[in-house]
């Protein structure tokens, strides 16, 4: 069997970790394609092109649809044999063309597309299922034929102007293009996320969950925890980073302990959050530092005792707090979304709380406090068989068969 993995980006973030695996996966061949960039290492088979290199103006409309990556793709799929089309992202650079001669090619040929969905692009123009000019959770456009609300709602959180770019090249997408009959099978990495494309009218029957699978983070055992509470990850607007900030300084003020707050990452936000925990009556007890690989990452974190996450928007399946089991992290996070699936669902273990409500992340981190040895005891008798769940081979296993029965 021969496979093509397309993405954005071969380097970035989680999803394009996912991205990594997958297109390593033990077929008979695997084709890659993302967008070019100066690297002696990286050598993909479809080099497309990253409208964020472009001027202004002939940026906005590769944005919204690539001629030359529409060309790049269907040259390639003209010269070579492909079995299997698996999309991840295509939005952030690559733009709606790449669907489109899929589209083409997909009319005179056999080949059979899947997509793994990192977020919710599909069902929402935004892709977070959250409007930021407002703040606010949003589900408007869920299950709609015309996903215009983008353009009056203002969604993105760079303005009108961004917002109604979105909105052209989601229609394009989903209203000409037809994004959703592509697809073959889309792969969900939670059910939060399959139960949203059900609610847009996509066949349950054509969603499979496979969740992302963790690797190269190795399992240590027998450690010591020091009060910390930690965050790590990407640093912005949606990741609600500032009401940690205030809430663990509200919990100091209440209580009186000896916690320490680290934040690890880096993004828009980071300066912003550094001055504003320099307001805080508790400023030397919160820490910051830069974006880590793995392995350092887990020498870094591996005496904290909670990971907390203080997302606005509902998030998939969070891979930090995956990461975090492995080093006998309880977390905590928000009851919404993938995050509400994973701690009290998937792993069973860990609080949520209310959103944006600082008594309710007291009470929850109050409540671990005191439950902490049974909190601890739970999560290591569990630890063994979800990380066996999400090892690596089990991941290329679950894909190699869904393959298999789509082609």
């Amino acid at each position: 069997m021969k496979v093509l993995h397309i993405n954005s980006y071969e380097f970035k973030g989680g999803a394009e970790t996912v991205f990594r695996f997958t297109s390593s996966i033990p077929v008979e061949h695997n084709y890659i394609g993302y967008v070019e960039y100066n690297d002696e290492f990286s050598k993909p088979s479809v080099k497309f092109h990253n409208w964020e290199n472009d001027s202004k103006l002939i940026g906005i409309f590769n944005y919204i649809f690539s001629i030359y990556n529409y060309k790049r793709l269907k040259d390639f799929l003209n010269n070579y044999t492909v079995d299997v089309i698996h999309i991840h992202g295509i939005f952030a650079a690559l733009s709606p063309s790449v669907l489109l001669a899929i589209k083409k090619f997909k009319a005179k040929s056999k080949i059979k597309v899947v997509q793994t969905l990192h977020d919710f692009h599909l069902i929402c123009p935004n892709a977070s299922l959250y409007n930021n000019s407002k703040n606010e959770l949003c589900e408007k456009c869920i299950g709609k034929k015309f996903k215009f609300h983008i353009f009056k709602d203002n969604c993105d959180r760079r303005g009108q102007i961004y917002s109604i770019i979105k909105g052209i090249r989601s229609f394009i997408s989903n209203n000409i293009i037809n994004h959703k009959i592509i697809i073959d099978e889309f792969i969900s990495p939670s059910e939060f996320l399959k139960s949203k494309l059900i609610s847009e009218g996509i066949d349950d029957k054509k969603i499979k969950v496979v969740r992302n699978p963790i690797a190269g983070f190795p399992e240590v055992s027998a450690l010591s925890k020091k009060n910390i509470v930690c965050y790590f990850g990407r640093f912005s607007t949606e990741k609600n980073l500032k009401f940690l900030i205030d809430a663990f300084s509200c919990w100091k003020e209440k209580t009186r302990n000896d916690f320490q707050l680290l934040l690890i990452g880096e993004g828009e936000e980071e300066q912003y959050l550094k001055n504003h925990a320099l307001n805080s009556n508790f400023k030397n007890d919160i820490s910051f530092s830069k974006y880590l690989p793995i392995e350092k990452l887990k020498e870094k974190i591996k005496e904290v005792k909670y990971l907390a996450m203080t997302s606005s928007c509902y998030e998939n399946f969070p891979m930090n707090i995956i990461e975090g089991l492995v080093v006998d992290i309880i977390p905590i996070v928000p009851n919404i979304g993938g995050m509400r699936e994973s701690v009290k669902y998937f792993l069973e273990i860990g609080q949520t709380y209310s959103p944006n409500d600082t008594a309710s992340w007291i009470e929850a981190i109050e409540f671990l406090e005191k439950n902490y040895e049974d909190q601890l005891k739970k999560l290591q008798s569990k630890k063994e068989n979800t990380l066996k769940e999400l090892r690596l081979e089990k991941y290329y296993a679950r894909i190699t068969s869904l393959y298999n029965q789509i082609k």
